[in-house]
């Protein structure tokens, strides 16, 4: 009787065990990793294009993204300082631009950027989910920077596949497309953005342009990408 009472409770905990494995659910938060320390370097091209000249500006550079410190936020969440670097070419000293912030809470990753808070990521990544990732902002329509940042739906386009940017290959990424309502001929808008595990954002493409109808030559707005060049810990 001894031995099938021993019996039946080391079966009851062996079920139980695997029953608290199986349960276990990878959110894959190391898509946007937050380890001080932690640095990127991109390649970006930029083009601005200025509606008042009619003409537009092109910037090739260096960014460098460095993740250098951890701080308690105003909400009490755990965040981290993104400090933004830029040289126009590599054989320069990198300077300061800005300083941003991140942290990811309740299941999503979020960035501050210029006062402005997107929810760039939600765990774990499947392709049925979408989500409001400009939910937190208030489009200025007299500003370039925020007028088109709308009721926009995220997604993902791309979950844990191997990719490649310049000379760095990676197993796992997943890619997010964000986008607005287009008018056909007058509006392009365009943000992708992929991220690598245990890398964090390896690509981006942002553009917003505008024409007018009644003159070919009126266009206003950007259009931006970056790729890695090269990062480490």
């Amino acid at each position: 009787m001894k031995k099938n009472i021993l019996l039946l409770l080391c079966m009851f905990f062996l079920l139980a065990s695997c029953k608290k494995k199986t349960e276990t659910v990878d959110l894959k938060t190391d898509y946007f990793p937050l380890k001080v320390g932690a640095w990127i370097i991109y390649n970006v091209d930029s083009t601005y294009y200025d509606n008042f000249l009619l003409t537009h500006y092109t910037h090739h550079f260096q960014l460098k993204e460095l993740v250098a410190s951890s701080f308690t936020d105003g909400s009490g969440d755990l965040a981290y300082s993104l400090e933004r670097y830029e040289r126009d070419s590599d054989t320069l000293p990198f300077v300061i631009k800005n300083v941003w912030t991140e942290k990811v809470i309740n299941n999503r990753a979020e960035k501050v950027e210029e006062n402005q808070r997107f929810i760039k990521l939600v765990f774990p990544p499947q392709f049925s989910t979408t989500w409001k990732g400009n939910a937190f902002i208030k489009p200025d329509l007299t500003s370039i920077y925020t007028k088109f940042l709308g009721n926009w739906d995220y997604e993902y386009t791309a979950i844990d596949a191997p990719n490649s940017f310049g000379s760095n290959s990676f197993n796992s990424t997943a890619t997010i497309v964000a986008d607005n309502e287009i008018v056909p001929g007058l509006q392009q808008t365009n943000f992708t953005e992929t991220y690598a595990r245990g890398v964090g954002l390896i690509y981006y493409h942002h553009k917003y342009l505008e024409k007018q109808p009644t003159d070919a030559n009126w266009i206003s707005g950007f259009d931006v990408s970056a790729t890695i060049e090269s990062y480490g810990y």
